[in-house]
């Protein structure tokens, strides 16, 4: 196919403002870059938080947002031959990718955790020039970023999810089972049931979770968690009180509360709610906290509740493949593509992050196809 020498994308020029629909130059593909039509560009609540201005972060501007993409490759350069599966790379493919992370600092070399890289790049945090956001036609992808292929019998909105809350969700449970293992037929309550909170529903049910408690708001998304496998959902905008949240919750575990409670919601003040239903000797894992907010709370709950605290965020390739894997084996048992609620094209981002941030929409996605 033709490729134009320049393409649309939504800019990033001031927080707190809507983006801006700017045409952006394309650049060469040389060695082992790849260039990629954005097939779907799903947006999470890291985009509406960066466009905001409240994100813990806040990148230069102006910056291409879009940090979840699926993208067809249209030109591949001469020395990208694979994936990091080993499986061979053609125009056509579909593929996903991490961001870019330099391989070399302490904590990608000896921790093995490059998700913490001090000298990554960002996709969707960095400048137009580098045409390196999901919101765009296309995107630029450097010769050394990891990208894995996406399998052909998984759908696209099927796939897209694995772009930010499934590999974040593989990543949390990982280190999950390495300090503090979820037991068999164990309680699990997940706090939120937006994307992290949803796909960390299917994680636990795979391991092996006795019963599932999702805490969340509005109905539609507790409507698909109750189809992705919850055996309870409790509606916070029906059971507003969190002491009667509690009480629920503690007549489901014996009085004991849940072995597991995943933060998902991105509410800070889940955080000491989050305790209370959670049994002694339990685990706290943290994914959904994107702000920097402030709560008060008394450390003491740690030592008295003989609590494990767990934080997480982000992923490297390894859990991209391991998503995608996940869904190939399992999309005909869970309707995984029903998390896209409304597709949008490229010219209306703004209502689309609006729909995010209202939590009208469960995953919104702009769809260039």
């Amino acid at each position: 196919m033709e490729i134009p020498k320049t393409c649309k994308a939504a800019v990033l020029t001031e927080y707190g403002k809507p983006l801006e629909i700017k045409e952006i130059p394309i650049p060469d593909v040389t060695g082992n870059a790849i260039l990629v039509k954005v097939l779907l560009a799903g947006i999470c609540g890291t985009d509406v938080h960066q466009a905001a201005g409240t994100l813990g972060i806040k990148f230069p501007l102006p910056n291409i947002q879009g940090h979840e993409t699926l993208g067809q490759i249209v030109k591949l350069g001469p020395e990208r031959v694979a994936d990091v599966a080993g499986q061979e790379l053609k125009v056509g493919d579909r593929i996903m990718w991490s961001h870019d992370f330099c391989g070399k600092c302490y904590y990608c070399s000896v921790l093995r955790m490059p998700f913490m890289c001090k000298n990554n790049i960002g996709y969707g945090f960095s400048h137009p020039d580098k045409l390196m956001g999901g919101f765009a036609e296309y995107e630029f992808i450097l010769p050394t970023t990891p990208v894995v292929k996406v399998p052909e019998n998984v759908l696209d909105e099927e796939a897209i999810g694995v772009g930010c809350a499934f590999r974040t969700v593989v990543n949390a449970f990982d280190k999950l089972q390495k300090k503090s293992p979820l037991g068999l037929a164990d309680t699990v309550v997940i706090q939120g049931c937006g994307p992290i909170g949803l796909y960390s529903l299917v994680t636990a049910n795979a391991i092996g979770a006795g019963q599932t408690i999702v805490i969340g708001a509005p109905e539609n998304r507790l409507e698909l968690a109750k189809k992705w496998g919850a055996t309870h959902v409790i509606n916070i905008d029906e059971v507003k009180d969190p002491a009667e949240r509690q009480k629920i919750v503690l007549d489901l575990t014996d009085g004991r509360g849940a072995e597991l409670v995943v933060e998902c919601s991105g509410n800070p003040m889940a955080f000491n709610e989050g305790f209370g239903l959670m049994i002694n000797g339990g685990t706290y894992l943290i994914i959904g906290l994107t702000t920097p907010s402030k709560i008060e709370f008394i450390p003491y709950v740690f030592l008295g509740k003989n609590a494990t605290v767990i934080g997480s965020g982000s992923a490297d390739i390894v859990h991209f493949y391991r998503a995608l894997k996940f869904i190939k084996y399992n999309r005909t048992k869970i309707p995984m593509g029903a998390i896209i609620s409304k597709h949008y094209r490229l010219e209306e981002i703004n209502e689309a992050l609006a729909g995010m941030r209202t939590g009208t929409e469960i995953k919104a996605v702009i769809d260039n196809r």
